[in-house]
């Protein structure tokens, strides 16, 4: 444990700081002060004005006068401004440096030092947390680990992300990292019930990331491996804050900000749309007079897109004496979404509680209570007025309609030929409400049995009840034609967990053991009731009276449980501080699998040798610190139903007569032999250190290999099936990830920076008896089918089409051509068979939805009071499905298209990347439709003010900070849509790079106050 000694007044030596205690302040003489820093820990001490400063043997005397400032700086602990102004006495406090020795991080059941980590573990702390205020933890991720890939599947608020740690491991199962909030192991797995449509929530989003005090991002086996069956996808481990010894402090934060979209796409006005409409039907729709009357028209992204505010209040409170501590939170969020009607809040609150009952005995609990609500926007394709949501509406609807009628009533419907609901009356008038409540929390204990040996125990639940609502009145285009349709749901899941663990450390002179053994319970169960109605005599009661429709569908229940009983052990061992030695092993026992595959084993290894504390290495005078690191293991992946391995009935209708009569039938083929994926992997990795800590470099080397694919296979129809799931296949990721921390300098100005950057190659290696897996139909204006095809030796998500070449410019292009009924002004495409027809064959694989590379970085600058802060992230060399665009740039004349069409091929205008006006709406999926995804972008910029010492002393405060931030202020990138961080398809492991509609990002403005009583 680092700890800096301080000795101040008369000579009384005392602890200024320790790993997980509060920084106490303490006074003294100032005539008779006195700094010994700890071995290689270097401090610097001047001054302005007449004192004089002697140092003898590394200690510094100081002689000041009142009119001196005494400035301390040094490695481990940051810049101090020490005005004399007279006083015989001062009081110092030094804050924990992020590049300061010793650091102690949360690995799986129990903490260690940074500088004893075999595995490969990236931590970030709660001040680099705060940096970037985001609704939920995962969010606030993104650009800050090497190897860890966040995007944004929807910008709604309170939206999923998906996170990838190390690239995608699996087909079918779930591929989000496990998160363990305070011990307890959940997933981030979208909250719903089945009711609301479009995306489903971010179920991280009830947990106010206010509250955590530190993140471990556990990647190779070696620190995963501790979880088992479910480490294959990488661990989060999350702490929350607690109490500190000392005198109760009272913390309030708040900001306040407003939103706007990014941007808006560039589409036709009324009087270029009627144009087009004339060009595709080969006719005089419109008239000139006409067209010139119609003007701009309605702007449809302006009626739905809006400035929005967001705002966020904490109050929180900690302390304690030597024997109890506490923290207790109280927060508030609220944020309006940038499309009209759409909007997220949160209440919640945090206790946390620890107590040292004797000497041996200590026991304590953590509590979060939470409830969100949401009011979401249909915003994406698949999920609003038929197929169409609201931003696919605003984009396509036509801008020669008006939002009203001269009555005040709706326009309904677009009246070009595709059918869709009027944008502004989605938004507004259909209802789709989730409401969550949940409750997270553990209560332990720990007894010291004997010196060294200590026994934990702890029993916790996670206890998540959902609600959600959909209603689409007679004001919107679907319940006009219905009479209005609604829905209603409910999900109640319950999760407990039992821990049980005994610890034993032992030093015997250069020999340090440190070992862990435990068994540990879980139990989950998930009910869910959904009941829809349709042919309301009103809409007054909506989804909350559904008994009132005239057809009343069949109500749909649903329980999902499970449960694991698991056996953990783990062994540190370390000679002389040199060489470090870690085993360990995870026996799961899972309900989900068959009755011949009951328990898997997971073991990992991995070695550590500190080059540093070598007497070579130290000759050379270079590394501060210097480790060579190497681990291999196995970890595995559950994530799939239940139920899969046993005999399964499914309800089933059937007309006997004139009657419908219900029964039962086999659902699906028992697999007594089902067990988990399994994903081996090896690690190399390096950290090192130069000039006293303040530059450090960690590079890593990985390779993984998934064998037992879970993947749905063709049975013979025989059976009476069409597919059963079972183990086969296997897919690798191979990668590469470097970050860099400097302190570039630390006197009057402090300049901190942060680089990592990753690159991860994935490729399917085998699908057994599979030749390949297509992905089936995405939904929209255009029917893409299949755009992503896994093989052997192509990447899980690349995308399979046509090759364009072009457009056909006269009628001797088509001749001989493989498209003979094709005319001028027709998109042409590669024969690449050379075979004189134009055919499936002809596809071949065109992008890659993975990045060849990401990263982030961060730099953080301190001036006298002011602290700036900029966050940038970035993403290279990755393919993005722009259906969006692919709909837009097909000039039909049936909806609205983008400003780009106004470039169509005509025999004046030979335009070789747009396509002629015709109503015809045949469409091959191509490279046309794929754009570069890479992007850079600013992702947060924070100015700070901290109010001087003698203000807040006057105003009885500890701290005042005010700031102003930033958020998503500019993106470099080629790509015309939205956001190049999107991914329609939310969480699958397949379907990703598509944007399909997608709810804009917007550019938020903030200010906020940080104060400290």
């Amino acid at each position: 444990m680092k700890q800096i000694v301080a000795l101040i007044g008369l000579g009384i030596a005392m602890p200024l700081w320790s790993f997980g205690q509060q920084s106490p302040t303490i006074s003294g003489t100032i005539r008779s002060a006195r700094l010994e820093p700890l071995p290689g820990i270097s401090i610097k001490v001047k001054h302005t004005g007449k004192g004089a400063i002697t140092n003898g043997s590394g200690q510094y005397t100081l002689a000041a006068t009142p009119q001196d400032t005494l400035l301390i700086s040094g490695i481990g602990y940051q810049l101090l401004q020490v005005p004399v102004n007279g006083r015989t006495k001062i009081a110092i406090q030094l804050e924990e440096d992020a590049t300061a020795l010793g650091e102690v991080v949360v690995v799986g059941y129990g903490t260690q030092k940074k500088s004893d980590l075999t595995g490969s573990v990236t931590s970030i702390s709660a001040e680099q947390f705060r940096k970037t205020p985001s609704v939920s933890l995962d969010n606030g991720l993104r650009g800050r680990a090497a190897g860890v890939q966040v995007t944004a599947a929807s910008n709604q608020p309170g939206g999923v992300s998906t996170i990838r740690i190390r690239g995608n491991n699996s087909v079918n199962t779930g591929s989000e990292p496990l998160y363990v909030i305070d011990g307890f192991p959940v997933y981030n797995d979208n909250s719903g019930a089945g009711a609301s449509a479009g995306p489903k929530l971010n179920a991280l989003s009830l947990i106010n990331p206010n509250d955590i005090v530190s993140i471990e991002v556990l990647k190779d086996a070696s620190a995963a491996a501790i979880y088992g069956a479910r480490g294959a996808n990488g661990v989060v481990l999350v702490t929350t804050k607690k109490g500190e010894t000392g005198a109760t402090k009272i913390e309030f934060n708040t900001y306040y900000g407003t939103q706007e979209a990014a941007k808006k796409l560039p589409l036709l006005n009324a009087t270029e749309f009627a144009q087009l409409v004339n060009d595709a039907n080969g006719t005089t729709v419109f008239t000139p007079q006409q067209i010139a009357a119609f003007g701009k028209g309605t702007d449809w992204q302006h009626e739905v897109l809006r400035k929005a505010p967001l705002q966020n209040y904490q109050l929180a409170a900690s302390g304690g004496d030597a024997r109890t501590k506490y923290a207790v939170s109280l927060n508030y969020y609220n944020q309006q979404g940038i499309i009209i009607n759409s909007d997220f809040s949160r209440y919640s609150t945090r206790f946390n509680f620890e107590r040292q009952a004797t000497t041996r005995l200590s026991f304590g609990s953590n509590l979060t209570i939470a409830r969100t609500n949401a009011n979401q926007a249909l915003s994406a394709t698949g999920g609003g007025e038929g197929t169409i949501g609201v931003i696919g509406s605003a984009l396509a609807f036509s801008p020669i309609l008006p939002v009203y009628k001269a009555d005040g009533t709706y326009v309904l419907e677009n009246d070009r030929g595709i059918p869709m609901g009027n944008p502004v009356a989605t938004a507004k008038e259909l209802t789709n409400n989730s409401v969550n409540n949940r409750v997270l929390g553990n209560i332990y204990a720990s007894y010291k049995i004997l010196a060294g040996l200590e026994f934990r125990t702890s029993i916790g639940a996670d206890i998540l009840s959902t609600k959600e609502k959909y209603y689409a009145p007679r004001t919107t285009l679907r319940g006009y034609s219905l009479q209005g349709i609604g829905s209603a749901s409910s999900a109640n899941a319950t999760s407990l967990l039992n821990e049980n663990t005994l610890t034993y450390k032992k030093q015997i002179a250069k020999h340090s053991l440190t070992a862990l053994a435990g068994f540990t319970v879980q139990q989950y169960q998930r009910d869910i009731v959904t009941s829809s109605a349709s042919g309301f005599v009103n809409d007054l009661l909506g989804a909350d009276n559904l008994g009132s429709g005239a057809i009343v569908n069949t109500p749909v229940t649903n329980v999902n449980t499970w449960s694991l009983a698991s056996f953990i052990g783990r062994i540190n061992y370390a000679w002389n501080n040199k060489y470090l030695l870690t085993l360990t092993a995870r026996a799961d026992g899972s309900s989900k699998f068959g009755a011949n595959n009951k328990y898997g084993y997971f073991p990992s290894g991995s070695v550590a040798w500190k080059l540093s504390e070598e007497e070579f290495i130290k000759d050379l005078n270079v590394f501060h610190e210097l480790k060579l690191r190497g681990s291999y293991g196995k970890t595995g992946n559950q994530e799939i139903n239940s139920y899969q391995s046993l005999a399964g009935l499914s309800n089933m209708s059937y007309i006997i007569g004139d009657n419908v009569v219900k029964g039962y039938a086999p659902g699906n083929i028992p697999n007594k032999d089902l067990k988990w994926e399994t994903t081996s992997q090896s690690d190399i990795g390096l950290d090192a250190s130069f000039f006293r800590g303040r530059l450090t470099v960690t590079a890593d080397a990985y390779y993984k290999k998934t064998t037992d694919m879970l993947l749905w296979v063709n049975v013979p129809w025989s059976t009476g099936f069409t597919s059963a799931l079972q183990n086969i296949g296997s897919v690798e990721n191979k990668g590469l990830e470097l970050a860099v921390s400097a302190l570039i300098t630390d006197r009057k100005l402090r300049w901190n920076t942060t680089f990592n950057i990753s690159a991860n190659r994935n490729k399917v290696l085998s699908l057994g008896p599979i030749e390949q897996i297509l992905t089936g139909e995405i939904n929209g204006y255009l029917k893409i089918s299949d755009p992503i095809v896994i093989r052997p030796g192509q990447p899980l998500n690349a995308f399979y089409g046509y090759v364009s070449d072009g457009i056909f410019q006269l009628k001797d292009d088509i001749a001989g051509s493989a498209q003979p009924t094709a005319k001028p002004g027709d998109r042409r495409y590669k024969d690449v068979l050379a075979d004189g027809k134009l055919d499936a064959k002809d596809r071949q694989y065109i992008g890659n939805a993975q990045p060849k590379f990401f990263g982030g970085m961060t730099h953080d600058f301190a001036w006298n009071n002011f602290d700036l802060s900029a966050s940038f992230n970035w993403v290279y060399g990755n393919t993005i499905l722009n259906s969006t665009r692919a709909e837009l740039d097909l000039p039909t004349g049936q909806k609205n298209s983008s400003a780009r069409v106004k470039d169509r091929w005509t025999p004046t205008n030979p335009s070789n990347s747009i396509p002629r006006a015709s109503l015809n709406r045949s469409f091959l999926f191509s490279d046309a439709q794929l754009e570069d995804g890479s992007y850079f972008r600013l992702g947060n910029l924070s100015l700070g003010y901290n109010l001087p010492r003698k203000w807040l002393q006057a105003a009885h405060l500890e701290r005042l900070r005010v700031y102003v931030a930033a958020q998503n202020l500019f993106t470099i990138t080629h790509y015309t849509g939205y956001d190049p961080e999107t991914n329609q398809s939310g969480q699958d492991n397949i379907l990703r790079g598509i944007d399909s509609d997608a709810y804009p990002s917007a550019k938020t403005y903030m200010v906020g106050i940080n104060l400290g009583l």
